[in-house]
């Protein structure tokens, strides 16, 4: 497993955020198809001015840097810009009023309309640009669209390492209507980005085609450009963007024949708020977009731009979110996850025999062994246990024993890790021992390198043992205890109970300060507590590790001024020395965090408290752009006057847990309990807040059956099952007000 021999000796930054560059936040529009993505600015462009993360990515490369639009030299006016679609973008653009030497009008401001339509099938973004003179008289007009591609790998983009590098080659033209940009990477294979022009420029080299047009009044003309980026191996075949490039209403059929039949499959979600029926289809097209395949299987990749890829925790997290949604991507989840964890020890890779995967990186440096990732990199403490509680849950929803049979070995490579090499000091808990140069120093889901702290800011010492990752190994123990008897084998399961009531009494002794009225964020070395506030104590609850009356103590704890922002509730008390509402992990607000306090507490029955969050939630992704909300944001307590939250620069968006985040909170509130072998579906206290009088789900899937559930609220906040209609197989729905 080890590549010693290849790595670099540059230094690697992995901490302490995921990147040092921006990508434009809310103002990026994005266009993705399977591992092939386009971030862009509103314009549609990719701009010269560095650094940024916009650009042309596969395969964790960047194989366009540059990529703008200039008309008679002058930089046109973005108007919007729509991506309503994964597969379909629109950006809309005027040109500036442009002199001549004199002074004189030559080119009156707005007359020249520009729509760039693209569309992404089958590894080719497709640019239809159409201008329109709306002026009154002929305009003479010189289109320039300069390109380049220097093809960094994502970890370059990023500014973590600078290097190693291969060697960019001269642009070729091997025709009238194309350029090729390419590079011979260190690791042997060949990267090229095709860029093909209809009509043929009147001008074309290695960095720009220029177009001399002449629009007559009320003209319109169209240029299309396909853009294609390819890898090859010695000997491969070389291919270029040959071949006509479809008209684009037959390719937009295509494509969204795809995606209908892509969400025919999920649960459409209708309700009583028009605006809430939007926030949630905007969360299941980023799903989509979001969906990637690896080894022919499908899986939610993390975030874009810095995270297309399979990581442990994201992908687990986001396919359990998902999963009374019908997408399909647990079992496939399951099995890569299964597939790549490990078999033996790796320092390098932070590798453990049974540990899943943290993150999977398949570029230049990856295939060098120049960072971690090479290709697999194992720090993360908890991908492990919500490995196992993915499984558990997708058994519950699906019925499926035949995946968890066949993944029995990988259950107990796990659990083995969880029973060994995971408690590095003996003291009964999961802990980590990150280290700066080769990996993350947390490995938690707070996995920046100053997100956990001490009551007085400063870094505890390792080994470090988070409140949450405790709790997960107490679910991960009683969740496949429970598969483990459904497959025979009692006398294991009995020992995994015993194993999560022993950590129960251990925790409760160790990890609640009475001073704090909460738990601890971590024990570090010597069973020293980190006493500060934050919001893992919130996902304690979401584990069921907690005692009842704590769990009412804390659920009031995170709703007090200094944890809830008004937009959520905080990563950290802004109380504590270390707070500061714009870094990654010290005071921010994570979607996905919310959404698993929330669960907590309807896990509690603290109906009132979790519907505070999840008003939080909606109306943050109702007054964002597109109603997307982003990985993150920022922690700045909301004001009257504000209508959304600030933005954290370089949040991931779309995101995968975070598109995730107002589903499960939902499937939390309506309190969906389902045992698909046993054909039976509880709704366990329903919930819904005051501006949904009901909602409706319509395909639930349970197992081989499909239903429509619509629940209706009484009162303010209580909701109760007003029909059932079961469309396909069999299944028994039971509402249960007293169930804890």
């Amino acid at each position: 497993m080890k590549k010693s021999q290849h790595r670099t000796k540059e230094r690697i930054l992995t901490q302490p955020h995921p990147a040092r560059v921006g990508h434009g936040g809310a103002g990026a529009v994005v266009l993705k198809a399977r591992g092939l993505f386009l971030v862009t600015n509103t314009a549609g462009d990719v701009p010269f001015e560095r650094p940024h993360a916009f650009g042309l990515y596969l395969h964790d490369c960047r194989f366009l840097g540059v990529y703008t639009l200039r008309i008679n030299g002058a930089t046109p006016t973005a108007l919007a810009a729509a991506s309503v679609h994964s597969y379909e973008t629109h950006h809309y653009l005027v040109n500036p009023e442009q002199r001549d030497a004199r002074g004189r009008t030559i080119l009156p401001r707005n007359s020249i309309s520009v729509r760039r339509q693209r569309l992404i099938r089958a590894g080719v973004v497709h640019e239809l640009m159409s201008l329109h003179n709306y002026g009154r008289a002929p305009a003479a007009l010189r289109l320039e669209l300069r390109y380049g591609a220097a093809f960094d790998d994502v970890f370059v983009v990023k500014r973590f390492v600078d290097g190693p590098r291969g060697r960019t080659c001269e642009p070729a033209r091997p025709g009238h209507d194309r350029v090729e940009l390419s590079y011979e990477g260190r690791d042997r294979i060949r990267r090229v980005t095709t860029l093909r022009f209809s009509p043929p420029p009147s001008r074309l080299d290695g960095a720009r085609a220029e177009y001399d047009l002449r629009l007559e009044p009320g003209e319109r003309r169209a240029v299309a450009i396909a853009i294609r980026p390819l890898e090859t191996v010695p000997g491969g075949e070389d291919r270029t963007a040959d071949g006509e490039v479809p008209p684009p209403h037959r390719l937009r059929r295509w494509l969204q024949r795809s995606e209908d039949a892509w969400v025919g499959r999920a649960t459409v979600v209708r309700s009583s708020n028009p605006l809430f029926d939007r926030v949630m289809q905007r969360a299941l097209l980023d799903l989509r977009l979001l969906q990637s395949k690896l080894d022919g299987r499908e899986y939610f990749a993390a975030g874009i731009p810095w995270f297309v890829t399979l990581f442990g925790r994201d992908s687990a997290l986001a396919a359990l979110q998902t999963l009374p949604y019908g997408l399909g991507t647990a079992a496939d989840t399951l099995r890569l996850l299964a597939r790549y964890q490990a078999a033996a020890f790796d320092e390098y890779r932070d590798a453990a025999p049974g540990k899943i995967l943290h993150e999977l990186r398949v570029g230049e440096l990856a295939k060098l062994g120049a960072i971690p990732q090479s290709p697999a990199y194992y720090g993360s403490v908890d991908a492990t246990p919500l490995f196992l509680m993915l499984l558990a849950e997708h058994v519950r929803w699906s019925g499926d024993l035949a995946t968890a049979r066949e993944l029995r070995p990988h259950v107990d490579a796990a659990l083995g890790w969880m029973e060994g090499p995971a408690d590095s000091d003996g003291d009964g808990y999961l802990d980590y021992r990150g280290r700066y140069g080769t990996g993350l120093v947390n490995q938690g889901w707070k996995d920046s390198g100053d997100a956990i702290v001490n009551a007085d800011g400063s870094l505890p010492d390792p080994p470090i043992a988070l409140c949450e990752v405790q709790g997960y190994a107490f679910r991960a123990w009683r969740d496949t205890a429970e598969i483990l008897r459904l497959l025979g084998d009692d006398e294991r399961a009995r020992a995994l109970m015993g194993q999560a009531d022993a950590m129960r009494d251990r925790f409760e002794r160790d990890f609640w300060d009475e001073s704090l009225g909460c738990y601890v964020l971590a024990r570090q070395a010597g069973g020293r507590p980190a006493t500060v506030v934050a919001s893992n104590a919130g996902q304690v609850l979401w584990t069921g590790i907690a005692a009842r009356e704590r769990a009412a103590r804390v659920t009031a704890r995170l709703l007090a001024r200094d944890m809830f922002s008004g937009w959520g509730i905080r990563t950290l008390s802004s109380e504590a020395a270390a707070y500061n509402p714009l870094s990654y992990h010290r005071g921010s607000v994570w979607p996905h965090d919310n959404a698993l306090i929330l669960s907590g507490f309807t896990r509690y029955g603290h109906a009132g408290e979790a519907i505070r969050v999840f008003d939080a939630l909606f109306e943050a992704a109702s007054n964002l752009p597109e109603y997307r909300l982003p990985e993150v944001y920022a922690g700045v307590s909301r004001s009257e006057s504000e209508h959304r939250p600030v933005p954290y620069p370089v949040a991931c968006s779309p995101q995968a847990w975070a598109s995730g985040a107002l589903p499960s909170a939902l499937w939390s509130l309506l309190g969906l309990a389902p045992s698909a072998l046993e054909g039976r579906l509880q709704v366990v206290r329903p919930r819904l807040p005051r501006w949904l009088e009901w909602v409706e789900l319509r395909g639930l899937r349970l197992g081989r059956a499909r239903l429509t559930l619509r629940i209706e609220r009484h009162g303010e906040t209580e909701a109760r099952v007003a029909a059932v209609d079961v469309h396909e197989g069999t299944v028994k729905v039971e509402v249960d007000d007293d169930a804890a």
